[in-house]
């Protein structure tokens, strides 16, 4: 249970973390041990990726790292290797997980071989112009789920911040290997049915775009929130266990600063 709530967590390209925001106030931390927020509260998410059907889970909010260099957030955790002397531009090495899905999360599922969680890992770089945050990674699969491979950007742009709290647009994209598609959304002829036929979607880029920030209530804590929607790419929407190609995804919590 607890990996297959990590993995889900891992969707959730809209935090506190993903964006780069902390809690309003602890800036002047940065470089002495460990600093960020830790949080908890319910995220509302597709129960499968491609799914319509959404489910509320309770799940940590984590964005925590040690002098800027080792980090966990709640989509990857990471250490970076080479790094300018303020901090702006890294170079590193981090993981991050990939959500599948079992034959009972959804009716097109029915049948289906379970799609394990998969652990992506690879070198990150990451570039922060004060007005705009740029991030991307190579990953490849090391747990030889998929044995396929993606590259993922994001741009993070705070667009209000005062000394209560900050709130930004960020948006992404995760291009997906033939592979990482064909394991996650590909359907094996041994799966086929009259209405399913066998699929293979092919490599595919699936973007979002949406809000997040937080917003102090006492001097260490403060509410994390944030929202977005997500679109698949065309091939992999047409994927015979897709019921929609768009997904919405939203959380609301509270964070305690380090």
């Amino acid at each position: 249970m607890f990996n297959r709530l990590g993995a889900l967590v891992a969707t959730l390209l809209l935090t506190s973390a993903a964006s780069g925001v902390a809690i309003a106030g602890d800036d002047d931390k940065s470089g002495q041990g460990w600093n960020g927020a830790i949080g908890f509260g319910p995220m509302a998410i597709p129960k499968y990726t491609g799914g319509k059907q959404m489910q509320l889970l309770p799940l940590p909010l984590l964005s925590i790292n040690y002098d800027e260099t080792f980090y966990i957030e709640i989509q990857r955790a990471g250490v970076y290797v080479l790094a300018s002397d303020d901090k702006k531009i890294g170079l590193g090495i981090a993981v991050e997980p990939r959500l599948g899905f079992h034959a009972n999360d959804g009716s097109r599922l029915t049948g289906m071989a379970t799609r394990r969680n998969s652990l992506e890992g690879g070198l990150t770089f990451d570039w922060d112009f004060d007005f705009i945050a740029f991030s991307s990674a190579w990953f490849t699969d090391a747990t030889r789920s998929s044995r396929g491979s993606s590259m993922r950007f994001s741009l993070y742009c705070p667009t209000y911040k005062t000394s209560q709290g900050e709130i930004g647009v960020i948006a992404t994209a995760d291009r997906m290997s033939a592979r990482t598609a064909n394991y996650f959304f590909g359907v094996r002829s041994n799966e086929a049915t009259l209405s399913r036929p066998a699929f293979m979607p092919g490599a595919g880029t699936t973007a979002s775009i949406g809000v997040g920030g937080t917003w102090r209530t006492s001097a260490h804590g403060a509410l994390i929130f944030g929202a977005n929607i997500g679109k698949l790419p065309g091939a992999v929407a047409r994927s015979p266990i897709v019921e929609t190609g768009r997904s919405a995804q939203i959380y609301l919590g509270y964070g305690w600063a380090l």
